[in-house]
């Protein structure tokens, strides 16, 4: 096939590949936002680990997850000549006391009050016993924050946004490489999320407010590239 023919059939090459970050104006609401979700959930952690603390569950926060091994922190001093009795009375009452994080993960130096340095996954560094869904906080964190366990960036494909662009299905397809399927469901997905946001925000704010108006012409042009691609679709909004 020619390129001119491929052209006619599949109209242009328009990937964007990464969503690109948001609006300045956008990403310092959405920044404050986050602040004062993660204020609230720190102290609800905090909260809860105190009364797990206070409920007298210490003895498995020494113990391995995995191994189940015990790590003691009770050391006998015999007298205060020996020689290892001074060391140890002095590291004992000089090492930090925590209720919120996990021994572990203070034996890097943090206290409760650095909870905030674990916010990416608060799960996995505060007191064993106490089990946190971190996918429920609602939070969002902005594409360019994104980073994996190792810090690496991690990137928002933006195929949602180039069929918004071009609204071909075989494009969508084509460049992420997935089959027919997985471009419908994929792109109704993220097609009823937008219609249920409109939905909310008419049922919450006036008719002639802009971000009402916004979300509500988003929802209908949304609605329009994909019924024109997939045949049988009913907007249910």
């Amino acid at each position: 096939m020619s390129m001119v023919n491929k052209i006619r059939k599949e109209g242009v090459h328009s990937k964007v590949v990464f969503e690109a970050p948001l609006p300045d104006p956008f990403s310092t609401i959405l920044k404050k936002h986050n602040d004062d979700v993660m204020n609230v959930f720190r102290s609800y952690v905090h909260t809860v680990c105190d009364y797990a603390a206070r409920r007298g569950d210490s003895a498995k926060q020494n113990q391995l997850p995995l191994s189940k091994v015990a790590i003691h922190s009770e050391h006998t001093v015999t007298s205060p000549s020996s020689e290892h009795g001074d060391l140890m009375a002095d590291m004992k009452t000089s090492s930090n006391k925590s209720t919120t994080l996990s021994p572990f993960v203070m034996t890097s130096g943090h206290k409760d009050e650095d909870l905030h340095m674990f916010d990416a996954d608060i799960s996995q560094a505060i007191r064993q016993g106490v089990h946190i869904e971190h996918s429920k906080i609602p939070a969002l964190i902005p594409a360019e924050e994104l980073k994996d366990r190792r810090g690496k960036p991690l990137y928002i494909n933006a195929y949602a946004y180039d069929f918004y662009k071009h609204g071909s299905k075989k494009l969508v397809g084509r460049e992420n490489r997935l089959q027919s399927g997985e471009v419908y469901d994929k792109l109704n997905d993220f097609r009823l999320v937008i219609a249920s946001i409109s939905v909310a925000l008419e049922e919450l704010g006036p008719s002639r407010d802009n971000v009402v108006r916004a979300f509500a012409q988003l929802r209908n042009e949304y609605y329009v590239k994909f019924a024109s691609q997939f045949q049988g679709v009913k907007n249910v909004y």
